[in-house]
């Protein structure tokens, strides 16, 4: 069985030969990947771990000279097409969008968001908001190459923002929150415009032929939503409907990255059209009650720690998590494993292996 057989077997609740692997790493982490197994390239570590995905997304409009020089300090992880391509000022990058980040140090996750173009000194506004023109074909061809040189054999995913990511993104996060209390009006203006482009975009994947869309973007603390349900039920849960709903059809998977505790709403989500949901953070939401309530209406992807058992358990911690998740969410099918988040350069990378070649050799 090959990896997109399993994949396949796994998220329509069959039990594959093994349970899919995937995983996302800093770029500090794969190049200790690629040291490790005595590679250059990113693709045969992935094959040596096992990782059943392949992750691709569009590129910028080729009328930008973008500089990528950014990657050598940030992470990469889900894959969204968040490309920071102009270089406004020593360390400072922008996207198509006009957001910003500034980079801080020289490890991955040193930067921060410098600048958000909707929020002029706390005032939001649709001025200086600017749309990606998806109408270039060659914002596309890696992402066809991809495709083509991946899709007999892995899945192929495609990450786009959520709604509230972007949004706030383009505003500034607590600027943003206010908005949705005292400025609906904007706040939907500027949600219908943002839902317009990605019924567009996703549907372009997919026609390119691209078998998972990955929203990405977290809605949770560890403790609940960041915003009410219900205010995510009446704001935002109709306009992710419409995008799935409208673009949704057989081969076709909708997955929502989301870290923290949205127990809440995976109701909603399962009824709008989500079929694999990650991370399952476990240190918020226990991955043996969800596979409970919701195992036969949606995929478990991810539910091992991050943040205790890789960086701070020991080998046979990992192994009774990775056996725990197997017996608790394992049976029927719909569990892919993977760490909850990208794996930082504070987990060992024996520790890494030990994971991946665990699973691996984990017949069912």
């Amino acid at each position: 069985m090959n990896s997109r057989e399993r994949v396949l077997k796994t998220v329509r609740h069959q039990l594959p030969d093994r349970f899919p692997l995937d995983g996302w790493f800093l770029c500090s982490v794969m190049k200790n990947l690629k040291d490790y197994y005595k590679v250059k390239d990113t693709d045969s570590v992935l094959e040596k771990l096992g990782i059943d995905f392949r992750c691709t997304c569009m590129e910028p409009d080729e009328k930008i000279k973008a500089d990528y020089s950014y990657l050598k300090q940030m992470g990469l992880s889900i894959m969204i097409d968040d490309y920071y391509v102009k270089e406004v000022r020593k360390d400072e990058y922008e996207d198509e969008w006009g957001i910003r980040i500034k980079v801080t140090g020289d490890k991955d996750l040193d930067w921060k968001y410098s600048y958000h173009p909707l929020n002029d000194s706390g005032k939001l506004s649709l001025d200086n908001l600017k749309i990606p023109d998806l109408s270039s074909g060659k914002r596309f061809e890696k992402l066809k190459k991809d495709i083509e040189k991946y899709s007999s054999k892995y899945i192929v995913a495609a990450g786009v923002s959520t709604l509230f990511r972007k949004s706030w993104l383009l505003c500034g996060y607590s600027r943003f929150l206010e908005a949705l209390y005292i400025d609906k009006a904007f706040v939907e203006k500027l949600l219908d415009i943002l839902m317009e482009f990605y019924m567009e975009l996703i549907r372009l994947y997919i026609n390119y032929g691209v078998d998972i869309i990955e929203l990405g973007g977290d809605l949770g603390t560890e403790e609940s939503l960041m915003i009410s349900p219900d205010l995510w039920r009446s704001i935002f849960k109709p306009r992710l409907k419409r995008i799935i709903g409208g673009n949704k059809k057989e081969g076709i998977y909708f997955y929502l990255h989301s870290d923290g505790n949205i127990s809440s709403i995976i109701p909603d989500l399962i009824e709008i059209g989500i079929d694999i949901l990650n991370p399952i953070q476990p240190e918020c939401m226990d991955p043996k009650k969800i596979k409970e309530k919701y195992g036969e209406q949606i995929t478990l992807h991810g539910t091992t720690s991050l943040q205790k058992t890789f960086t701070q358990g020991t080998k046979d911690d990992l192994k009774n998590e990775i056996l725990n998740r197997i017996n608790d969410c394992g049976y029927n099918g719909g569990l892919v494993l993977a760490p909850s988040n990208a794996f930082t350069d504070d987990v060992p990378i024996e520790s890494i292996v030990f994971f991946y070649d665990f699973v691996k050799n984990y017949n069912l």
